[in-house]
């Protein structure tokens, strides 16, 4: 919109100041006519002469050189009074083009609302869904709680990884014995049976809590896992116990090895050394902090964190596209407010300086005024500057011309049509009025599509559009879980 009016207005190129007028330096045309020499010079032979009823060609020729400097400032002028009164012609139109690119501009915020609707009913539908199915799976399976919050997996990583290296430095010297590798192949003994133990406890613990499943083959299948990783457990720290007392006997590797089964098979509670039984307790307290930890990672009744967590996703991509898309809308709102504003103003000021140009209240008519006199002046004094130098060299009476003075003619601008000044100053008026329209549509689609898309109540039909009066409870009741989370 503000490049097609500023291109009505872009063969204004004159501005109301005294630039239009050229400067008038006395003393120096004085200089160029060589007024003082000619005046001693023609007074020296008595001319003009005396009788003379006509001015002379020296001050003629003086008067010549201001009055074509004056004949420029008053084409210059009435050249700008015509830019100015072209102006306020074409302004006929502008209201017009205004009202044209108003209508772009409600057409492109449309458009960005449709997008952006389409890609919030499909964010709502899925939250809808998402938290009707939560509530489902409340209803069935008698959850009245909240879901344990989930920390994330990095956490159960870390704490895995911590036990893994504290148990491993504690076998890694113990495993160093008798292996052909030396303390290394200790250490990676060691690292090897802890990341068996702790990653095996800590998944075990992870499904075991379908114990608490309503379902009864989930819950026995979770009574099974609990069962056997207390047996895993057991196995593994007294194997390594046992695998701990051949090592100390001295045994090779392989014979310590292949004795811990035995041992274990025949008489596993039959450790040889306090060292044994403390290594077997330190391996179970791992054992059981990493079944516990796997057992809280998440909610412990089975699929309800997930749930919760999908439910979570589903409210941030809502929230995240209803920002994403009230931000945008914004913007397309605001630029184009501004450019309404910027136009208002081009449009006001073009048309006021117009029409203070035309009808004289700015200082193009003063500066005028101001010329015209510099004008007359300055035609005196390089008259008088002539006049006085002639009657200096005279030795008879000067004619008596010399005592008069020139003034030129009265300039009388032409007349400009009243009917040019009602016509801008209602078309001004008409612009105001319709960017002022134009502005409250703007803002009130804005706050249409802002309560559009915010609006909770959402139809059952499957359209994503609200129903006028309906009321849907679940999306209100999610945002009032989030609210209240948000406290």
């Amino acid at each position: 919109m503000l490049a097609s009016i500023r291109k009505i207005f872009q063969s204004d190129t004159f501005i109301p100041t005294s630039a239009v007028f050229p400067s008038i330096d006395n003393l120096q045309l004085a200089r160029e006519l060589r007024l003082e020499e000619q005046g001693q010079k023609r007074g020296a032979a008595n001319q003009p002469p005396a009788d003379a009823k006509v001015l002379d060609p020296v001050e003629i020729e003086a008067i010549s050189a201001i009055e074509e400097r004056r004949r420029k400032g008053l084409e210059n002028f009435e050249q700008n009074r015509s830019v100015y009164a072209a102006r306020l012609t074409r302004t006929a139109g502008i209201a017009q083009e205004i009202k044209t690119s108003a209508g772009r501009a409600r057409n492109d915020f449309g458009t960005a609302t449709q997008k952006w609707r389409n890609s919030i009913v499909s964010a709502r539908e899925r939250l809808n869904e998402t938290y009707s199915y939560r509530k489902t799976f409340r209803e069935q399976h008698g959850l009245v709680r909240p879901a344990k919050q989930f920390n994330g997996w990095a956490n159960v990583v870390l704490l895995a990884a911590i036990l893994i290296v504290v148990e491993a430095g504690m076998n890694s010297y113990l495993f160093a014995k008798g292996n052909e590798f030396g303390l290394l192949g200790g250490g990676i003994a060691a690292l090897l049976f802890s990341l068996v133990n702790v990653t095996a406890c800590l998944m075990l613990g992870y499904f075991a809590h379908n114990s608490n499943h309503r379902n009864p083959g989930w819950k026995l299948f979770g009574i099974f896992l609990i069962l056997f990783w207390i047996v895993f457990a057991a196995t593994i720290n007294l194997g390594i116990a046992h695998f701990r007392d051949g090592l100390e006997a001295g045994v090779a590797w392989t014979e310590a090895a292949s004795g811990a089964i035995r041992k274990l098979l025949n008489s596993p509670l039959d450790l040889g050394t306090i060292e044994s039984w403390l290594l077997m307790a330190i391996g179970l307290i791992i054992s059981v902090v990493s079944f516990l930890k796997g057992w809280f990672t998440d909610d412990p009744y089975p699929e309800y964190g997930a749930l919760e967590r999908s439910l979570e996703d589903a409210r941030l991509e809502y929230e995240g596209r209803l920002q994403d898309a009230l931000a945008e809308l914004q913007q397309v709102r605001d630029q184009a407010i501004e450019e309404f504003t910027e136009t208002n103003e081009l449009v006001k000021e073009a048309v006021s300086e117009a029409i203070d140009a035309l009808y004289g209240h700015t200082t193009l008519s003063q500066h005028l005024g101001t010329f015209l006199d510099q004008c007359d002046l300055a035609a005196a004094q390089l008259l008088a500057i002539y006049r006085d130098a002639n009657w200096s060299a005279r030795t008879e009476p000067a004619p008596q011309t010399f005592n008069e003075g020139h003034t030129f003619r009265t300039f009388v601008p032409a007349p400009v049509q009243e009917g040019l000044k009602d016509t801008a100053q209602a078309e001004a008026m008409k612009v105001d009025q319709i960017i002022t329209e134009e502005t409250q549509r703007l803002f009130d689609l804005f706050d249409e599509a802002r309560r559009e898309f915010m609006d909770l109540d959402i139809a059952q039909s499957g359209s994503g559009r609200p129903a006028p009066g309906a009321e849907q409870p679940v999306l209100r009741a999610v945002r009032s879980e989030h609210l209240a989370a948000e406290r």
